[in-house]
């Protein structure tokens, strides 16, 4: 099966306008991306997706850079524009704010393709400030480990402990705290974006939601990894610590 990675990248930004550009330890943001993605046995090839040409410029000096429609209402819809163009069996969506993605965890999305059209990661929330987040979303999964719901909101809602303290719920029920990070067969990607955007979707905010009410599973890999994401300019400095230790 041949699997390309791809990184959609925007310039606008209303907390970090021009972050793929952003320069840390010496390397645009992007650059440490794909430099990581690189890195993963499972992928054929790294392809950044910008509607912007200040990225594409600097991008196509360190991998294969694809200009794309600037009114894309997603990144899925964005790297479905790229993967309709290229001769792939599989894509993986990786966010072009996570200079420090764990390439392991890309293969281990990729695994689970072999089995499903869509899959994704997710890691146990650690703090309770994750629990209570709305920026932090969480994933219900089944026992085969095949999404059920994934919400802004904490799920589920434990009846019994609900009066319990944060750190007591969350020594209760294995909370999981899903990594956005999608794996896509090819078709199963077209065939998304195709959908009009979902009522579960439009009222949390999530894509993918809109591949669950059109009967397409995810199939979610646990991991040990926890993304460190560049949101504002503040944390430049915090992944460069981070750099320099790893």
């Amino acid at each position: 099966m041949k699997v390309i990675g791809i990184i959609p990248a925007r310039y606008g930004s209303t907390r970090f306008p021009g972050k793929p550009l952003a320069l840390i330890a010496g390397k645009p943001l992007i650059q440490h991306v794909v430099e990581r993605c690189q890195q993963a046995k499972s992928l054929a090839e790294v392809i950044v997706a910008t509607d912007d040409t200040r990225i594409w410029e600097v991008a196509r000096s360190f991998c294969r850079a694809e200009m794309t429609a600037p009114d894309h209402p997603s990144g899925s819809d964005r790297i479905a524009e790229v993967a309709a163009r290229c001769a792939c069996d599989a894509v993986v969506n990786i966010q072009g704010d996570e200079p420090l993605i764990d390439p392991t965890v890309i293969d281990t999305v990729v695994g689970a393709l072999a089995q499903a059209e869509m899959s994704t990661a997710a890691t146990p929330i650690s703090t309770p400030d994750e629990y209570d987040s709305p920026n932090v979303v969480k994933v219900a999964i089944n026992a085969a480990g095949w999404a059920l719901y994934f919400s802004r909101r904490t799920i589920p809602y434990l009846r019994d402990a609900a009066h319990s303290s944060v750190i007591e719920q969350m020594a209760a029920f294995p909370f999981l705290k899903h990594l956005g990070i999608y794996g896509y067969r090819r078709d199963a990607l077209l065939r998304l974006v195709k959908f009009p955007v979902s009522p579960l979707e439009r009222a949390e905010k999530l894509e993918q939601l809109r591949a669950l009410e059109n009967g397409i599973r995810i199939a979610v890999v646990t991991v040990a990894y926890d993304s460190v994401g560049v949101d504002v300019p503040a944390d430049v400095k915090r992944v460069e610590q981070l750099l320099a230790v790893s």
